[in-house]
């Protein structure tokens, strides 16, 4: 039983499970996209737990790491897979979707896999909440910049970033308040990977054509999810442990510059522009799973 429910909550396979039955079983996925929104934001909230009230006390210790979680994200992530889009994509869904994935922070993982794999929980923490936060300013500025006044005013855009970013800030402040986060906390790893489950399975499920009739097509698509990811968080690492930052500290900037909210960019998606524009968050997504795995292992045995 033991062994059973320790694969329930392991997120490799749950994600695999997602993958697997959005392409073999997708038929599903019509009925679990209104339910996609609602898991991601019970999700966003579990992830917010972590960032504690006592962050905030001293603001002028915080400014720097704040910004550096801004630049991160925004402008070294999200700049090139802009660059990328513009440079790869020629398909206007597509491109709608990769400037969503820009203009999202950070994928919520991070500050448990900084934890986990041993890297700076204080500073991520720090550099996250800059992110996320800087990121109810930023959406808007960059859904304006590319898409003009057509989105941006347009109730659902308000209405997700309220739901995915604003309320689960919100409804954390209050559990931590009110002192519940203890029982909620034990639960938190299984309901995040299968909240995640659902946002990838109606993803993957709602595109499941352009995965079988044709995965050649994808392929400039697939580059541009490695680069962004892999690549560019090798060259992060390489560049903070080149200029002497401990190495703790730059598997977080790692992480955070090379993870994007995938789950939150294909909300997005399907909300704002239908399910041709999740594609690219899809394929983001299903090579971040081998990312995460490739992490686990790289970051595990490089020492200090």
């Amino acid at each position: 039983m033991q062994r059973i429910w320790g694969l329930l909550r392991d997120r490799n396979l749950i994600f695999l499970a997602a993958l697997v039955g959005g392409l073999v079983a997708g038929h599903g996925a019509v009925y679990t996209q209104p339910l996609v929104v609602p898991a991601l934001a019970v999700v966003m909230t579990l992830a917010t737990l972590s960032i504690s009230g006592q962050v905030f006390r001293y603001p002028k210790v915080l400014i720097r790491p704040a910004l550096t979680g801004l630049v991160m994200s925004y402008v070294l992530q999200g700049g090139m897979i802009l660059l990328l889009a513009w440079w790869l994509v020629d398909e206007p869904a597509y491109f709608q979707g990769l400037v969503v994935l820009a203009a999202v922070p950070p994928a919520v993982v991070v500050l448990p896999l900084t934890v986990v794999l041993d890297g700076d929980p204080d500073y991520s923490l720090v550099a996250m909440s800059g992110a996320y936060m800087g990121g109810l300013v930023l959406i808007p500025l960059i859904f304006l910049a590319f898409f003009g006044g057509e989105h941006l005013f347009r109730h659902e855009l308000f209405l997700i970033v309220i739901l995915l970013i604003a309320a689960p800030m919100a409804i954390s402040r209050f559990i931590l308040w009110r002192g519940w986060q203890q029982p909620i906390l034990r639960w938190r790893g299984g309901l995040t990977n299968w909240g995640f489950f659902l946002a990838l399975y109606t993803v993957v499920g709602l595109n499941r054509q352009v995965f079988l009739d044709q995965p050649l097509a994808l392929l400039h698509l697939i580059f541009l999810a490695v680069a962004s990811s892999l690549l560019l968080g090798e060259v992060v690492l390489w560049l903070a442990r080149r200029r002497g930052i401990r190495l703790r500290r730059a598997k977080a900037l790692m992480m955070i510059a090379s993870m994007k909210n995938y789950g939150l960019a294909s909300g997005l998606c399907l909300a704002l522009f239908g399910s041709a524009a999740a594609v690219p968050t899809t394929v983001a997504t299903i090579v971040f799973v081998p990312y995460l795995m490739w992490l686990s292992w790289r970051l595990r045995i490089r020492k200090a």
